[in-house]
């Protein structure tokens, strides 16, 4: 009883140490400036001014951050782009990745996937040089395209290993049953893997898609203009603006983990099955 009480008593307070920061950078953002320099914890004239400055397209813009705070739309759909893009490539060629890995026996199986596995243990700062040379020498700086490959070259090898595990759980008679019926290993793929393991496919997608959105270095490196800047660096460039009230930064920071966290609760039951499945298989 005592144990379960100390338990308990832990996991409480770790969540607090999680949770409250958030939660005071939420009340900020609702707040006045003066009223957020006064320290309070809930705001005591809760206001959306703050919020409608990311979004107004005329109007206030002598106040310090409105430039950049009216970026956010643009910064938002970039976002979006890269991030869906991310996890297309990472359902589609992880999941052929996997599928080879779990059921074809060839020679370096097991070195391959060590191999997936050690380079997303590489951290992003030993690489940065030369992928920006590469980058660079193919002209396709600040552009979206150059975000994508560098957001799934990181998160390839863990929907690999994700999938990999996961496909393993699928019986072997109902691949061999669809080759019977003439389906190519291929066919055996889209037409029963994929369908049986879309709690997998769900989890890794939300993963690959979360990554992206939140990746800060390779998308500050690679692109300088709005036309192609995802959210989290023109969320970066009020630092450069010093003077910038704190409630601003504050609804922008919300904004920008609105949609991760909104994800990530309405798909948390397939996410955890497809942990899970991963994990057993």
């Amino acid at each position: 009883m005592i144990k379960r009480t100390v338990l308990y008593a832990l996991v409480i307070l770790a969540t607090l140490y999680i949770v409250t920061p958030f939660l005071w950078v939420v009340s900020v953002s609702f707040m006045h400036e003066r009223e957020a320099n006064q320290r309070h914890w809930i705001p005591r004239e809760a206001t959306l001014e703050n919020y409608e400055m990311y979004f107004a397209t005329q109007g206030r813009s002598a106040e310090i951050g409105a430039a950049t705070a009216r970026q956010f739309p643009r910064a938002i759909i970039n976002s979006l782009i890269i991030g869906s893009s991310v996890m297309f490539i990472n359902l589609l060629f992880g999941s052929m990745a996997a599928y080879a890995l779990a059921r074809v026996n060839f020679g370096g199986n097991l070195l391959l996937l060590l191999f997936y596995i050690g380079s997303r243990s590489v951290p992003g700062v030993a690489i940065m040089i030369p992928m920006y040379l590469v980058i660079r020498s193919y002209g396709l700086l600040d552009t979206h395209l150059a975000v994508i490959l560098a957001h799934a070259t990181f998160t390839l090898p863990f929907t690999i290993w994700i999938l990999k595990g996961y496909f393993q759980t699928v019986p072997l008679d109902l691949e061999r049953a669809a080759r019977v019926d003439g389906c190519t290993r291929l066919g055996a793929l889209f037409r029963v893997f994929l369908p049986l393991t879309a709690p997998g496919m769900i989890a890794v997608g939300i993963f690959s898609f979360i990554a992206s959105w939140g990746e800060f270095l390779f998308a500050l490196l690679f692109t300088s203009t709005i036309f192609s800047k995802p959210v989290t660096v023109v969320a970066s460039d009020f630092a450069q603006e010093l003077q910038v009230p704190f409630t601003i930064v504050a609804a922008g920071g919300v904004l920008v983990i609105l949609l991760p966290i909104i994800l990530a609760f309405i798909f948390q039951r397939f996410i955890i099955h497809g942990i899970g499945g991963a994990v057993t298989g």
